[in-house]
């Protein structure tokens, strides 16, 4: 159906609501939304197995002679048949190439038919096989460069590496030249020192690393035979793909063949299912057999990843106990999240935990966006109120809150490690007021980025040029492009970097040309300082070049992926950078920074560790975080459109837990959402929940009553109960612990933070003792105030009879009260967000 723009969810929603009544699931897919389309389809309550597929697509084989194995999945009985078997004919689980041509390889099963296509050229090249892009990841991977084998000081018996590939210019004439060529054998290549070492046949301090028949030994001995070549020639590869991208498997012991195949540089594949090293992630839940076939073994979910010729990809794999059931109950979609969500979820046969009660999702949500609780006359209004959607005004409300902006900035001043270790307080306090306005304001965050990464002058006067302190050698006063350059790629794309810096990457598509092509972006970025030592100012120079640690050259700015752009004379460099990383078109910014905010409710990434974008940690559900990226990107970047999308759906209005089902116990329900995940408070929002409740505020140094921990501007000089509770240095890029700890335990329970409050001015129980409240009242007083809610019976009775017993003992009717908030303060449902 087509309508207007601003009526598309409206009707989407209609749609969703008429087929609720019925036994139809209806899909109303948002994805055409920002197009005025809205694509609606009537599917079963529960899902039918997933449509056949052959994989892997398009294969293109350079010559007659070659062939490509091939997998199926999700049919039964299934024929497979080529369409011109004099061209490509199907032998088994494999396609033969046998003249050039093309042909179409169909299969044709019990429950449904797919088909692809299978090209023959007429020449064949090989790929080649490069010292410093694969010789060194095998050395890297098997550990022959690491501290404890050659990569030592001194090397193992005489023979010396870089340490993790560091020097690969040292690496090779180590071992191509010195000692007189004698790891090499030019003449007999099979007889190498460097693959007789390895592979055992000769005796070996390191053990046996390698097999005459792994990959690793296959591709040494390719480029032994290729002549030691430092660099790659020939066809390059330039993708791995592993086949199938996500399986379900059903039950301990069912099995799935998988497929790698490699996309080369001329247009063609080629089958290198035999030729890649396969890791499993969590063997716990499946194997993989030396015939190439993944088993199922336990429930949960893994990754299978292949690696080659400095080439990395992964298949997600979810095993469940049995099929999925019709009888599983799903609320009705609020939003495309809910779609991508539940979905998944009947396809793996787990129901979700039902709806938060109202009570429960107010705390929350309060506790979530604007990081307070709420107050008693707020909870009895909400919870008051019938109108039908009050969660979602109460959303609208809350982001609209000065509250907010100070909440989500003590997580933008992590991110950005606005920290006094990097600069004095007060430009430290000048990006930190800039950061609150950029929040309050809802400026688009790409406009924002580029205002960091491009920023110029005092950084007391233009404050976003704090975000390169960081980067600064405190001892030295001097920028350190090195270190911007990881903070960078983790924070805008989600890629971690660091590790190219000194070599490859062994297990990503990353290398050091990578690194340094990135950071010939920042050669000519300079700091120095103002009048005052606390003021620093940020130019660019007019001339300046990287060197790479190994050619010793300069390197050019060049973007992740190789591509080097022309810079205009004129230009600044960080300008040229700024554009690439904010590229709508690339959507990698948009995926990055979604799942970062996604991480904050959810507290996992669907791209998890949320700041870990590699080919080989695949995200939970692909299809969700690309369609949050694009809207996010029609939002104009702005956040509060995205924390609205977010707030309102079902998926994050889930319960924790529920009567009989506490959560936790099967790990694909937090794996894939099935369930609101119960974190610990941060520790500015307890500091600040435990002064609600207590009516009395925290006191801070130089700060005016009623400072909240948030709006502290050095937070070096956090308090002592901030540090214990979690709050970070900001001085590495790394998320806040959620872990519990004795020290914690032992700070609520015996630290001044309650203990001073009980005898302070304002103490909430003097206040309700001097309106001569009752035991019940003040009961129900305390516990509005600390969970938003009454006492059930249970707990009712236990209070009033411990309060009845100390009565009766002649012991101070304020003391049992206070020790009774003390305990409410030191409930686990206090201090989580549940």
């Amino acid at each position: 159906m087509r309508f207007r723009k601003g009526s598309r969810a409206q009707i989407c929603r209609t749609a969703a609501t008429v087929a609720a009544s019925t036994s139809i699931y209806y899909a109303c897919s948002v994805r055409l939304a920002r197009f005025g389309i809205c694509i609606c389809a009537a599917v079963p309550a529960w899902s039918a197995p997933a449509a056949v597929l052959i994989q892997p697509s398009d294969i293109r084989l350079q010559s007659p002679g070659e062939s490509q194995r091939i997998v199926l999945s999700g049919g039964s009985g299934c024929e497979t048949s080529s369409t011109d078997p004099r061209v490509a004919a199907v032998e088994g689980n494999r396609v033969v190439a046998h003249a050039p041509g093309q042909a179409r390889i169909d299969v044709r099963c019990a429950d449904g038919s797919a088909a692809t296509t299978v090209q023959v050229g007429n020449r064949r090249s090989a790929m080649g096989v490069g010292f410093e892009r694969d010789l060194l990841s095998i050395l890297t991977t098997k550990g022959c460069n690491s501290s404890a084998c050659h990569g030592s000081p001194a090397g193992q018996n005489g023979f010396r590496l870089s340490l993790y590939g560091s020097d690969p210019r040292f690496d090779y004439d180590m071992i191509v030249n010195q000692h007189a060529g004698r790891r090499i054998s030019a003449e007999s290549p099979e007889d190498s020192l460097l693959l007789a070492k390895p592979s055992f046949a000769i005796a070996h301090g390191g053990g046996q690393l390698m097999t005459p028949a792994s990959d690793e030994y296959a591709t040494i001995l390719e480029w032994l035979r290729q002549g030691t070549p430092y660099g790659a020639g020939g066809t390059r590869l330039e993708r791995l793909e592993i086949h199938p991208g996500e399986q379900v498997l059903t039950g301990a012991g069912q099995r799935q063949p998988v497929v790698v195949v490699g996309r080369l540089s001329d247009g063609s594949t080629r089958d290198l299912t035999a030729e890649v090293r396969y890791a499993v992630k969590d063997e716990a839940v499946v194997t993989l057999e030396d015939d190439w076939t993944v088993t199922a073994k336990a429930p949960g979910m893994t990754t299978v990843m292949a690696r080659a010729m400095g080439k990395a990809a992964a298949a997600q794999f979810i095993v469940v106990e049995e099929s999925p059931s019709r009888g599983l109950r799903f609320p009705d979609p609020a939003n495309f999240i809910d779609e991508h969500v539940f979905d998944k979820l009947r396809d793996v046969g787990v129901e979700p935990f039902p709806l938060s009660d109202d009570r429960t999702f107010l705390r929350r949500v309060y506790l979530d966006t604007v990081g307070v609780l709420p107050t008693a006359g707020e909870a009895e209004a909400f919870l008051a109120s019938d109108r039908p959607d009050k969660r979602s005004a109460l959303v609208d409300r809350l982001l609209d809150s000065e509250e907010y902006s100070t909440q989500w900035l003590v997580k933008f001043e992590d991110w950005f490690r606005n920290s006094q270790y990097y600069s004095q307080g007060r430009t430290n306090g000048s990006f930190k007021r800039w950061l609150h306005d950029s929040i309050r304001e809802d400026w688009p965050y790409d406009e924002m980025v580029r205002a960091m990464l491009t920023a110029e002058g005092d950084t007391t006067v233009r404050p976003a040029g704090n975000f390169w302190h960081p980067a600064i050698d405190f001892m030295l006063k001097k920028f350190e492009v090195e270190k911007a350059v990881p903070t960078i790629t983790r924070l805008f794309l989600g890629q971690r970097l660091e590790c190219a810096q000194c070599h490859n990457h062994p297990l990503e598509n990353l290398t050091q040309d990578d690194f340094y092509g990135l950071a010939a972006f920042l050669a000519r970025t300079r700091v120095k300082h103002g009048y005052g030592q606390y003021r620093r100012i940020w130019y660019d120079d007019r001339r300046g070049e990287i060197e790479h640690p190994v050619t010793k050259q300069s390197v050019k700015p060049r973007f992740l992926g190789g591509e080097q752009p022309e810079i205009p004379t004129g230009t600044s460099r960080r300008e040229v950078l700024a554009d690439w990383v904010t590229r709508t078109e690339q959507t990698q910014f948009a995926r990055a920074t979604v799942n970062r905010v996604w991480y904050e409710y959810f507290q996992r990434g669907i791209v998890e560790p949320f700041d870990d974008f590699r080919s080989t940690n695949r995200a939970t559900h692909p299809a969700l975080l690309d369609d949050l990226a694009r809207y996010f990107i029609d939002s104009g970047f702005r956040f509060k459109a995205l924390h609205r999308l977010i707030l309102n759906s079902k998926t994050y209005q889930l319960s924790a837990h529920v009567p009989g089902r506490p959560g936790g116990e099967r790990p694909l329900e937090d794996a894939l959402f099935a369930r609101y995940l119960p974190r610990k408070l941060p520790a500015e929002v307890l500091l600040d929940a435990i002064s609600r409740v207590t009516g009395v505020a925290e006191e801070f140094n130089n700060y005016p009553a009623g400072t909240s921990p948030k709006e502290l501007i050095a937070s070096i000089g956090a308090t002592h109960f901030l540090t214990t509770f979690g709050h970070p240095r900001r001085d590495i890029m790394e998320a806040r612990s959620n872990a519990p700890s004795l020290a914690q335990a032992l700070q609520m329970m015996n630290g001044d933070v309650l203990a001073g409050r009980m005898e302070a001015e304002g103490f909430v129980l003097d206040t309700l003792l001097r309106q001569g409240l009752s035991d019940g009242a003040i009961i129900d007083t305390l516990y509005g105030r600390a969970f938003s809610r009454t006492p059930e019976a249970a707990e009712r009775e236990a209070l009033e009879a411990y309060l009845a017993a100390e009565s009766a003992a002649g012991r101070d009717r304020r003391q049992g009260l206070a020790n009774m908030l003390w305990a409410i303060l030191n409930t686990k449902e206090f201090q989580m967000n549940l």
